[in-house]
């Protein structure tokens, strides 16, 4: 036992705890947590430029390094500034530490410049939060912070850290706490109902979403409709929760939309893992699952299950043990003829699913022009110009549909998109993160000018610490998503001008930007550009900006 300050007790548990990195912003009220970082050389500091940029860099990191992001932002008002992307990663489930500085707790009474009460601001959008009021607290308030940030369901927690309290002495020896075991079993009664409902299913569906990703789950799933012969569908493509090429993946569910009853009304069992049931941003009046399917629902949280649907079987675990356990008990029950009816089904799909790309495919190349560029024309170079092993972040938003249908995107964390469908401008900084949690692999983020605008910031960031990024910025000059959203609830076109929604007189330089903020930046206008341009950058190995202007119809 040694006796240190707080703020260098705190440097040592965020030592042993495998912390890399601190994203943040410093103010006045971080001083003394930066002192002590200094002289800790182990934690790198990356300096971000607001908040939205520390705050989806750090939620990156987690989601590709499976570790508790952490960060340091500027008491109060920086809080305030982070809260638009710390949305993001409390609806998606990412797990992070974050901490203010807070001004000295002898004038908090006083109500010192800046201060606020940063744990009630910041509460709805995380599972716990604290002040810190000893200096002998903090060992008890971070690893109570790191628990709960990591514990299923995973999510964002916050600590306050008063100045003076980091300046306090106290006597402290690290005291490892034991693994945190988070592959919580299932009920044994579940998984048979389950599995029974599963061997008895004449057209069987299963519906994923990023709760495969968070448990990772990914192979489990696969397992399962492999040998169910169900055909797979996304609600919202936010992570590889299943392989987008796989002969059994079906696309995406809109649950907007009122088609989406028509597509799921013949399956007589539906397996609903790691998702919403359902997440909706308009209102259908006829629920979207018919009476007579059976609905079976996964997932590592609680309060998701028969949460907005009755369920006729509920499973609550880690979704991968969860899914693991049904798939074995399934492969022991099935009879002959429902192996064989499964072989069947799965025949039968890929036929479709095959039929379904090959048509698609030829659209996409019918549609390339000599004198502009679609985004179709855009994503299918993106596709042939990116290496094996590449990690794509997206956040393009009206041309990601064409983007996911394009790419082959099979493996673990290849892939991220904000989840839930959150908060636009995670794609600049959420590639920081990525970049940072696997510095071996390349790393590209397709981001809508829209979303690029809001974390332009980023890119200061990657060439401040000269990380090898290709951003590719998909120019419209528009909100095209609020248009789109437009004509879904009011009706109308897409053409012609929607008040709020033009980002033109003047439109914004995004190449400039970048060379403004130390990124190469390249320009596309002319088709004939394209490929040169792109595969330029993406062989640089260094920070870069394709920005390209399509033309959307």
């Amino acid at each position: 036992m040694a006796t240190m300050t707080g703020s260098e007790a705190l440097m040592e548990i965020l030592h042993n705890e495998g912390v890399e990195y601190v994203f943040g912003i410093p103010g006045a009220t971080e001083v003394v947590f930066m002192d002590a970082l200094e002289k800790q050389p182990e934690i790198k500091y990356i300096l971000c430029l607001h908040e939205v940029v520390a705050m989806g860099a750090a939620e990156g990191y987690a989601r590709t390094s499976g570790k508790a992001g952490f960060l340091n932002l500027h008491t109060a008002c920086g809080v305030a500034s982070s809260m638009g992307l710390l949305f993001n990663a409390h609806r998606g489930g990412v797990p992070l530490v974050v901490t203010a500085g807070q001004a000295d707790s002898r004038l908090l009474l006083r109500d010192p410049h800046l201060s606020g009460q940063s744990v009630k601001m910041i509460s709805p959008l995380t599972k716990w939060g604290a002040e810190v009021l000893h200096a002998a607290d903090i060992p008890v308030v971070m690893q109570r912070a790191f628990k709960i940030a990591k514990q299923p369901p995973a999510g964002p927690v916050f600590v306050s850290l008063p100045q003076d309290v980091l300046s306090q002495s106290l006597d402290f020896e690290h005291k490892p706490g034991m693994p945190l075991l988070t592959r919580m079993r299932p009920d044994l009664d579940a998984v048979n109902r389950a599995a029974k409902l599963l061997a008895e299913a004449r057209n069987p569906a299963i519906i994923v979403e990023n709760g495969v990703a968070r448990n990772d789950a990914l192979y489990e799933v696969v397992k399962l409709a492999e040998l169910s012969g169900a055909r797979v569908f996304q609600q919202w493509m936010a992570d590889v929760n299943f392989p987008n090429q796989h002969p059994l993946y079906m696309g995406e569910l809109y649950t907007s939309d009122p088609n989406t009853r028509q597509i799921l009304e013949p399956f007589d069992v539906i397996t609903v893992i790691g998702c919403q049931l359902f997440g909706q941003a308009m209102y259908v009046p006829e629920p979207l699952i018919a009476k007579h399917t059976r609905v079976i629902q996964i997932d590592d949280d609680p309060w998701e299950i028969a949460k907005n649907f009755p369920v006729d079987v509920g499973i609550q675990g880690n979704i991968g043990t969860a899914v693991s356990e049904l798939a074995d008990l399934l492969g022991k029950t099935m009879s002959k003829p429902a192996r064989d009816a499964a072989k069947a089904r799965t025949s039968d799909i890929s036929r479709e699913t095959s039929e379904i790309k090959e048509t698609f495919l030829k659209q996409v190349k019918a549609g390339i022009s000599n004198n502009s560029i679609s985004v179709s024309h855009l994503m299918l170079e993106l596709r042939d110009a990116i290496k094996p092993g590449t990690l794509v972040v997206d956040d393009c938003w009206t041309s990601s549909a064409t983007l996911r249908r394009l790419l082959n995107l099979n493996e673990p964390k290849g892939f991220q998109r904000c989840r839930c469908g959150g908060s636009i401008g995670w794609g600049m900084p959420g590639a920081i993160g990525v970049q940072l949690a696997a510095p071996e692999s390349p790393v590209v983020a397709v981001c809508g000018d829209g979303s690029a605008a809001w974390s332009m910031q980023s890119l200061w960031t990657a060439a401040h610490y000269d990380l090898p990024i290709t951003y590719v910025i998909v120019q419209n000059a528009s909100y095209r998503m609020v248009k789109y959203s437009r004509t879904l609830l009011l009706g109308g076109t897409m053409s012609g001008r929607h008040l709020g929604t033009d980002l033109d007189e003047p439109v914004v330089d995004f190449r400039k930007l970048a060379e403004a903020m130390g990124v190469h930046g390249e320009k596309v206008e002319q088709p004939q550009e394209l490929r040169r341009k792109l595969r330029a950058a993406l062989n640089s190995g260094k920070p870069s900006l394709v920005e390209v202007c399509v033309k959307e119809t």
